[in-house]
């Protein structure tokens, strides 16, 4: 599914991934083999402080500050979760695709969302909310999204790298997904994101096909 860019997200470029799969409420052999061991390195050899200084984080911060978000009040998702676990406080756990959503996000240090394609309408722009914008957060009732990076169907915003909305999230009954990596400041990477993400799900959910595009 082609998303269009505005011309105001210059360092905020986007790696997707479209496929179809069977969801369930947990993969405990993902678990066992492939999240649990980076949650045990993470909360093992990162600080709060040294989260701070990953690179990844930097650039999504600076993306923010560039579009008028205040990066210290607006954590990226990638941010919050790294935190949690390095805090020992681990991840909730929801379902299959976002528990591969969480691992992605852990692993490459940027935000990820997935967001169940029954539930979006094309065509999808990338674009700054308007000041005074607002949906319905997973987990958060309505929040203000204003000058927030968006992804927008012909309903509005669903989904963001700070918070999606409940519209589009996933669920144990989705069978067809977009998953999309936000990724600020990632030029000379995004091939080696696209690859990354091709590899967890292929190991995750074996799809028939995955579909992926660079939104630079």
């Amino acid at each position: 599914m082609t998303i269009t860019k505005q011309a105001n997200l210059e360092q905020a470029q986007l790696v997707t991934a479209t496929f179809g799969f069977t969801n369930s409420k947990k993969d405990t052999a993902f678990w066992d083999t492939t999240l649990s061991p980076l949650l045990n390195e993470i909360e093992a050899d990162l600080t709060l402080e040294q989260i701070r200084e990953l690179p990844n984080i930097i650039a999504t911060k600076k993306a923010y500050k560039a579009v008028g978000l205040d990066a210290a009040r607006h954590r990226p998702s990638s941010d919050s979760l790294l935190r949690r676990v390095v805090k020992g406080q681990g991840l909730y756990q929801i379902n299959a695709l976002v528990d591969v959503n969480n691992y992605l996000s852990l692993k490459l240090q940027l935000p990820i969302g997935s967001y169940d394609l029954a539930k979006i309408d094309g065509p999808i722009s990338y674009q700054v909310a308007e000041e005074g914008a607002e949906y319905a957060g997973i987990g958060k009732g309505a929040i203000n999204i204003s000058h927030f990076p968006t992804l927008v169907d012909q309903h509005g915003a669903f989904g963001s790298p700070i918070s999606d909305s409940t519209r589009a999230m996933i669920a144990p009954e989705t069978t067809e997904a977009m998953l999309v990596v936000y990724a600020f400041g990632q030029s000379s990477a995004q091939a080696a994101i696209e690859q990354a993400v091709k590899t967890v799900l292929q190991a995750a959910f074996n799809p028939e096909e995955i579909t992926t595009e660079i939104i630079a």
